[in-house]
């Protein structure tokens, strides 16, 4: 009875993904914000709200915005005003360009975008695309930064594809990184930390205070991206020690040198204005990509490294009032994405008021 269930439960699931695929419109040139879950973010109980415009995002939660500043949406006009940054960092010829990063002696903003929406689930679930370019002719960069979210879930993907190179770069190398300042639920204040949960994913990020909630990255199959959870401006500004970045940094930060994360939190225990942030590995390649999820989940009574564990399988305790092949796939499996979340190991320190 129990294998006859679940077949007509993958038979209905697959039905109602047949009729929710995205459906891409035309490019908007120039770029434009773009929103998934508008009406979302605003209890705990209404999944996450997704704005995203020029490879920048903020994410509402339960009423606040989650990283710097939270009263602020990304801005179609203006590159990185919510303090999170898709980075090519380049070395060619003896030279450096670090496009997006936030500063540093190489710096470059990038210079435009077009964005592409497809959402579906009464606009509650969707992808959204910005299509990013630096320079021209043979100076030219394009990459493309992608969210994917499925509501109710607490978290969501991102994915950076570099998609070409101008010839004034070949030969030479790059790496791709994403970081972020933190503003954890509207709050400066807040703990990092970082490892292996019990489940066996790789996590780094923050947590509150109260221990009521976690932001962070987490590692998805078939990637080995090298994270840093300390002071938010270890990657592009220096010089620094592992106290504040948990590993000494050179002036103009991790992005300047090309240097891998330390894959290690900050080791002060002091209060500290914090973020977190991924990166790939050095390559020469022509086209490069990399994906991760980001966590913005409640942690009742459990602590942050199996708070991430269990970001998977509490969706279903969300109120659903659309179409969501997610939340039906949930029901089915959310018990068994529970198991082992009584087991911890963490290392933490505190944030100061930004």
């Amino acid at each position: 009875m129990f294998k006859k269930f679940l077949a007509g439960l993958a038979i209905g699931v697959a039905s109602v993904v047949a009729v929710a695929t995205p459906s891409f419109a035309a490019p908007t040139s120039p770029g434009v914000l773009s929103t998934i879950n508008s009406t979302g973010g605003t209890s705990a109980s209404d999944g996450l709200k997704i704005d995203v415009a020029f490879g920048n995002i903020q994410i509402g939660r339960n009423g606040a915005g989650q990283l710097y500043s939270d009263t602020r949406l990304p801005s179609a006009g203006t590159y990185g005003n919510v303090k999170n940054f898709p980075v090519v960092a380049l070395s060619y010829g003896g030279s450096k360009k670090m496009i997006g990063s936030r500063s540093s002696a190489n710096f470059v903003s990038w210079d435009s975008f077009t964005s592409e929406s497809a959402l579906t689930d009464s606009g509650r679930s969707g992808t959204v695309i910005n299509h990013l370019t630096y320079g021209s002719g043979t100076s030219l960069v394009t990459a493309d930064f992608t969210i994917t979210y499925t509501y109710p879930q607490q978290y969501f993907n991102v994915k950076l594809d570099l998609i070409s190179l101008g010839s004034d770069y070949s030969g030479g190398s790059h790496r791709l990184y994403w970081f972020a300042d933190s503003y954890l639920g509207g709050s400066d204040e807040g703990f990092e930390f970082g490892g292996t949960t019990p489940g066996g994913q790789t996590v780094a990020g923050v947590y509150a205070a109260d221990g009521s909630l976690i932001e962070a990255f987490r590692q998805v199959a078939g990637q080995n991206l090298d994270w840093f959870a300390g002071y938010y401006e270890c990657p592009y500004d220096g010089p620094y020690t592992a106290v504040d970045c948990g590993a000494t940094v050179a002036a103009n930060g991790f992005t300047e040198a090309l240097s891998a994360f330390p894959n290690t939190i900050a080791t002060d225990t002091d209060e500290l204005d914090n973020g977190f942030g991924v990166n790939s590995a050095l390559s020469s390649a022509a086209t490069d990509s990399m994906t991760f999820d980001l966590l913005f989940a409640d942690c009742v009574a459990t602590s942050p490294l199996p708070c991430a564990d269990g970001a998977l399988g509490t969706e279903a305790a969300l109120p659903d009032t659309g179409v969501n092949a997610a939340t039906a796939i949930s029901l089915a499996v959310g018990a068994l994405a529970l198991v082992g979340l009584g087991v911890t190991l963490v290392l933490v320190r505190r944030r100061k008021q930004a």
